[in-house]
This record gives structure tokens, C-alpha cells and sequence, in this order.
């Protein structure tokens, strides 16, 4: 019996479906292989840190490496509220050397183990100006506090441009914080040069 115009014919049918399966049979085929290239490439850099601990140690030590991982920061602790307000003004005195005090930090454990239960937020020694091996976050927050010089020089870089004198300042900070300059905290000065920094 003739088939009317139009009607697909049953060969075509089944090489729209096999055109189909063939293209979720590469994109299957494709992601194995991506798997297995990233397990033989994790699997190389184990044999290899097990063959030359040194070596990733001393990479560790300079910043660049991260046993953990990329993927090791999705599952980090949040920064808290204080760390966040210390690395700002890090970034803000000039020890971070970073667009975005964010950038200067990974979530990493030590050497030599590199043992994943004591991962934590540490300092890249690669870009800041003072440290010369990576540094837990809570450790750097206690053994360099930000004096109130640091940051009374910090808001005077963002003052300047504006041709504020020093009573203006000092008005614009008990505005702002509802104390003196004197009294300020890292937090009082951290709202202080965000303010600044919208004007």
C-alpha cells in the first residue's frame, strides 16, 4: 500500500535514533574518559609525592601547591566575620597583593602528610609581602594584628583625593562609627573605608 506525502519512511526513523544514540554514546564514552584521565593524572601526582615528598613540600611552602585540590574549598569552613574584616584590611595596608584579599587564601593542609583532617584556611605566601610559607589564617590574625597607624594610613589613602583635613576625618569616622579614631576597632575601620569607598 502507497504511504501518502510526507510520511517518513521507516529507515529514516532509525537513523534519527541511531544518530541520537550515537551522540549519547560519545558524550558517555567522552566523560569516562575525562574520569579516567583525572584518576590517572591523581593517581601520577601520588606515586609522584610519594617518590619526591620533598618537592611538594617546598611547592607547598612557596604557595603553588594544594594537595586537596580545587574542589577542597567547596567543602572549607566559612570565614568568620573577624578573619574576613582582617584579610580587607590586609588587602587595604598593602600585605596582600591581591585584587581581592579572597584570592590570598586556600583551603589546605600541611605537609609533610598532607592529611585532609587538618585542612584549614591558610595564607598564600606568594602573594603577600611578608610571609615566606603558607600560614594558618588564625595564626596570621593573632601574630600580625593591624595596628591603628596601618589603619588610620588606609583611610588616609582614600581621604587624600577627597581633600579632607583631619577634622573632617575625624567627623566623617564618629559619623560613621560612633566613636572617636582613637577607639577604632578593625571592624570600625573596615565600615569606615567601605563607606570611603562608595563616595
Amino acid at each position: 500500500m502507497a504511504r501518502g506525502f510526507g510520511s517518513v519512511q521507516p529507515k529514516q526513523r532509525s537513523s534519527r535514533k541511531s544518530a541520537s544514540q550515537k551522540l549519547q554514546k560519545k558524550q558517555t564514552d567522552s566523560q569516562q574518559r575525562s574520569t579516567e584521565i583525572r584518576e590517572e593524572i591523581e593517581n601520577f601526582l601520588e606515586q609522584d609525592r610519594h617518590k619526591n615528598p620533598e618537592q611538594h613540600t617546598l611547592a607547598w611552602l612557596a604557595g603553588v601547591y594544594n594537595p586537596l585540590g580545587e574542589g577542597a574549598e567547596d567543602n572549607a569552613r566559612l570565614l568568620e566575620a573577624d578573619e574576613e574584616e582582617w584579610l580587607f584590611l590586609a588587602k587595604e595596608i598593602g600585605w596582600l597583593q591581591v585584587e581581592d584579599e579572597l584570592d590570598a587564601i586556600y583551603f589546605t593542609a600541611p605537609p609533610p602528610n598532607f592529611d585532609p583532617a587538618q585542612a584549614d584556611w591558610y595564607i598564600r605566601p606568594d602573594l603577600t609581602t611578608w610571609l615566606e610559607e603558607p600560614q594558618l589564617l588564625g595564626e596570621a590574625i593573632a601574630r600580625y594584628p593591624i595596628s591603628a597607624e596601618l589603619m588610620r594610613a588606609a583611610i588616609a589613602r582614600y581621604t587624600k583625593p577627597l581633600g579632607w583635613n583631619a577634622q573632617k576625618i575625624e567627623a566623617f569616622i564618629r559619623e560613621t562609627t560612633g566613636r572617636p579614631s582613637t577607639e577604632m576597632a578593625i571592624a570600625d575601620c573596615t565600615i569606615v573605608l567601605l563607606e570611603l569607598g562608595r563616595l
